[in-house]
């Protein structure tokens, strides 16, 4: 364990030391012009330097060099932000870095994947579909014009770092935490990234709002069936099944609407979205409204009630859409009442009259007149890209730890109340709700 704990604190104390390094020296112009005159740390050497490393990296475990490995491994990986760092600050972007930065980031992390499945300490046939997919996606570049990496990249070789770290800390501390099946969801995970992140780069752009939106509505369908169905994986958890497929559906309905107004969609686009909406955020959290209270006639009444509050905000928002400014809602949006009732029914089961009056509260909050700012609209593009990866990344761990261990009880729900609740209340815009009270 003190293995574990000391490898742990060389990796954060190298992460910091380099995130604080880079980016304080990379924005002086001193610094600027000194580093574009050596081509020795160019983004693009630096890319071609890590082709190497994670073969020597896998061999060093193979002999038994543990530690070292960990620590050759983490400094390459690292290095993946350096070049980043230097390419957006020195003005050294290119379109061959665009190809060349994921390609170096494949041969850092294919070999010591591999050998960890080969090993037994991850799926293999999980590890050998993510590779296929993500070597199919390398070449696919060539042909493209959509080279830049996609959030759904950055979170997968993220999640990949973590992977690769937490199992071969686990194996030098010989630790049963984190579970195995962490690590299988975990390798999972990352596959179902790799795929999206190849799918976006090689659908048309008028596929993506509706790619979205059709992938909304299969996580509702999905909670749907947790909720009422028989499945077969995680028996004895469905209703947090289920609410983690709506949760995951936010995220896609997060971007439909903004690659819809910035790529261009269907002539149904709007319909098709309200209906994935009313699916995802209405009927499978109503459902769960009544499942988790058990069918008691106060539990159905307010399922039936949530979900009639639903589909009259989904509606008026279609009618009314253009009398509002942009970036604005009137009433709370549907994914937000459907993150606070959901997680509160889970939260405070034991507690039904706190559940039912948070409901009852995201069922008034999206009736009313209130005016909300848009989140992907005037939210989320104030926030610094590090910061959307690393929430990105963040809830897809809390995801795979609440499904594989009863120890993170809990943290997932009181996480997205907390985020549902803040949003209901300071998600508020003030001024323009102030202009609509005084006329």
């Amino acid at each position: 364990m003190t293995t574990v704990l000391v490898l742990s604190a060389i990796i954060a104390v190298l992460f910091l030391a380099e995130r604080l390094g880079i980016a304080r020296l990379t924005r002086k112009p001193s610094c600027q012009d000194w580093i574009r005159r050596h081509r020795l740390v160019h983004p693009n050497t630096l890319s071609i330097l890590r082709f190497p490393m994670g073969i020597l990296a896998a061999a060093l475990w193979l002999l038994g060099w543990h530690e070292m490995a960990v620590i050759w491994f983490a400094v390459w990986m690292i290095s993946d932000l350096t070049d980043g760092t230097i390419a957006r600050n020195c003005q050294l972007v290119t379109e061959r870095g665009k190809w060349l930065d994921p390609l170096s980031d494949k041969c850092l992390y294919f070999p010591p994947l591999l050998l960890f499945a080969y090993l037994g300490f991850l799926p293999l046939p999980w590890v050998v579909a993510l590779v296929i997919i993500d070597t199919i996606g390398q070449f696919a570049r060539l042909l493209i014009t959509k080279t830049a990496a996609n959030m759904f990249g950055k979170a997968k070789t993220a999640l990949l770092t973590i992977l690769l770290s937490v199992t071969a800390l686990r194996d030098i501390g010989q630790l049963s935490v984190p579970p195995e099946g962490f690590l299988v969801l975990l390798t999972i995970t990352c596959t179902v990234l790799a795929f999206l992140s190849f799918y976006c780069k090689v659908i048309p752009d008028s596929w993506y709002a509706n790619s979205l939106t059709f992938a909304n509505f299969v996580c509702g369908i999905g909670a749907i069936y947790y909720i009422v169905g028989q499945p077969r994986l995680f028996p004895g958890n469905q209703h947090v099944v289920a609410f983690m497929l709506v949760f995951l559906g936010q995220f896609f309905d997060l971007f439909d609407g903004r690659l819809a107004r910035k790529y261009g969609s269907t002539i149904h686009g709007a319909f098709f979205d309200d209906i994935a909406d009313g699916t995802s955020f209405g009927l499978a959290i109503g459902l769960l409204i009544a499942d988790v209270g058990n069918l008691r006639p106060a539990a159905i009444v307010l399922a039936v009630l949530y979900v009639a509050c639903v589909c009259y905000r989904l509606i008026r928002f279609l009618k009314t859409k253009d009398a509002v400014p942009p970036g604005i809602f009137e009433g709370m949006p549907a994914p937000a009442g459907a993150l606070l009732a959901g997680s509160a029914i889970l939260l405070f089961h034991e507690l039904p009259l706190v559940a039912h009056t948070c409901v009852a509260l995201a069922c008034y909050l999206m009736v009313s007149r209130i005016r909300y700012r848009h989140f992907a609209r005037r939210i989320w593009p104030e926030l610094p890209n590090i910061f959307k990866v690393s929430g990105f990344v963040l809830v897809l761990l809390f995801v795979n730890s609440r499904l594989t261990g009863a120890k993170y009880y809990g943290t997932l729900e009181v996480i997205t109340f907390t985020c549902g609740l803040a949003y209901a209340l300071l998600g508020i815009d003030r001024v323009l709700s102030r202009i609509s009270k005084s006329s």
